[in-house]
């Protein structure tokens, strides 16, 4: 019954140990940049509606140019004056072409309002109508592209739809929209966001062909949901009771947090359920982890603050889960080489006992670990513990907690952006402080779990075997989890 109840113990750590799917990890809906265009089809012209929807931190960011005068508020001839150089940029972007020939095209509305959005953050949502002529009679081939904000990650949309009298051939989009011009996005945008940035389609008489139907079914729509940690920074009366329960709130939401997938806590099992590791250790972690997260998210907002006009924020993201995956791969593989070759001596050392006539026993050391030894011909040697030699490192340690922390979680972002908006900087830096505590103190509280659990178990007889072989496993979870992290950042990143 041991025996089992520890592989129990085992497999639970490695289906911990199975890195999540992509998208899951961290979100990046705050900082998108949609894209939507309706193409609404006439017998004499083409009616364009162009809207550009931007999330909170590239919100934030075009807010600071258009706030001319630098005191924080958007005036209506600052709105004026950033249409006036944004919307030739916008229609340089453009392009729509009829029978292979560029049309001109003519802006008719224009509107700029800043929507209410996380944190105490504004979006930005920018409308365009723009009429282009077209001349009727014979089938027209109709050719549109958008190659706006092509490094911006974001939803991109793109629908044409026919009025009485016309009909469209060949379309390549369809003609429902699944996001309301951008007011409700599909359940799955963070997952997998529609990325259609080019549409073509003949006008024909309506006679001569049927009406454009959907590309499939409508994708179910939702508001943006509220995020609870953003709308603490938020909070409208700021007492010493608010900001008590504003920390222990945070505390709280960090810990909810920890236990999404992601933040390095499925690798921290694998490595402790077959390494030598202590409550110490497990605590380190804990401590690394929750320094690496709030200093990631502060230097994420200095960027997005002051380098934003050369590095993007949203594009760091690839290349800090890169380098976390690079970090658990390095420290994967290092332990499945040690660990092996401790496997290997002492499968070695064992079967010097039958053709040299030694002897192995085990006893307890002063440091309360048990180690096996050998008295064979050769004298009294040391074989490794558990199937390695190599103690647990605090450089192995220092690296794991890094890359659990290393990849900020852009709802804290957005409570730092917003302090500095609503000028409660000292509040928000709390907040995340409080945030990445509480984060880690659930991987703290993981390590420490398996950390007893792996001794209470280490008690009960059981197959030797196993518990020699369980290191070296838990080392080639590590190892194929970094490798998975890291594939996943190539793939991200568009480099793969």
């Amino acid at each position: 019954m041991y025996r089992w109840l520890f592989l129990v113990l085992f497999a639970v750590a490695l289906a911990l140990s199975v890195p999540p799917a992509r998208a899951a990890a961290h979100p990046l809906g705050n900082f998108t940049v949609n894209q939507y265009s309706r193409l609404e089809v006439t017998r004499d012209a083409i009616h364009l509606r162009y809207v550009v929807d931007m999330a909170e931190i590239p919100a934030f960011q075009e807010r600071q140019a258009i706030d001319g005068d630098g005191d924080g508020q958007v005036s209506e001839a600052e709105q004026v004056a950033y249409l006036a150089r944004q919307i030739p940029a916008l229609l340089a972007g453009l392009s729509l072409s009829v029978d292979g020939e560029p049309v001109e095209v003519q802006v008719t509305e224009q509107s700029l309002s800043f929507p209410e959005g996380q944190g105490g953050l504004p979006t930005l949502r920018l409308l365009l109508d723009i009429d282009a002529p077209v001349s009727g009679g014979a089938a027209l081939a109709v050719t549109y592209r958008d190659d706006n904000f092509n490094e911006r990650l974001g939803w991109r949309e793109i629908v044409v739809v026919p009025s009485e009298g016309v009909a469209l051939r060949d379309a390549t989009v369809p003609a429902q929209d699944q996001t309301d011009e951008l007011q409700a996005y599909p359940e799955d945008l963070l997952s997998s966001p529609l990325d259609v940035r080019v549409a073509s389609f003949t006008i024909v008489p309506a006679a001569a062909s049927n009406t454009a139907q959907p590309l499939g079914e409508p994708v179910p729509s939702q508001e943006r949901g509220e995020d609870s940690f953003a709308a603490l920074i938020a909070t409208p009366e700021l007492t010493p009771p608010v900001i008590g329960l504003a920390l222990l709130l945070a505390l709280l939401l960090g810990a909810g947090h920890a236990l999404t997938p992601g933040h390095g806590k499925t690798i921290v099992a694998a490595y402790l359920i077959g390494a030598r590791g202590t409550a110490r250790h497990a605590v380190f972690l804990g401590l690394t982890t929750t320094i690496t997260h709030t200093l990631g998210v502060f230097a994420l907002g200095f960027i997005t603050l002051f380098v934003a006009n050369y590095i993007l924020p949203e594009q760091i993201y690839p290349w800090l889960e890169f380098a976390s995956g690079l970090m658990v791969v390095g420290i994967g593989i290092t332990l499945f080489r040690s660990r092996l070759v401790g496997l290997l001596r002492r499968g070695a050392g064992r079967t010097a006992v039958v053709s040299g006539g030694a002897h192995v026993h085990a006893h307890e050391h002063d440091d309360g670990h048990g180690h096996d030894h050998d008295h064979g011909p050769y004298g009294h040697s040391h074989l490794p513990p558990g199937g390695d030699g190599q103690p647990v490192t605090w450089r192995s340690l220092l690296a794991l907690g890094v890359s659990g922390g290393l990849l900020p979680c852009p709802s804290a972002l957005v409570v730092l952006l917003g302090a500095i908006a609503l000028n409660r900087v000292a509040l928000g830096m709390l907040l995340i402080v409080a945030f990445s505590v509480g984060l880690a103190a659930v991987l703290t509280g993981i390590g420490l779990l398996l950390v007893y659990a792996r001794s209470l178990f280490e008690h009960f007889p059981t197959d030797g075997r196993l518990l020699r072989t369980l290191p070296v496993v838990s080392a080639a979870v590590v190892t194929l989890a970094g490798l998975a992290i890291t594939l996943g950042a190539l793939v991200q990143a568009g480099v793969w």
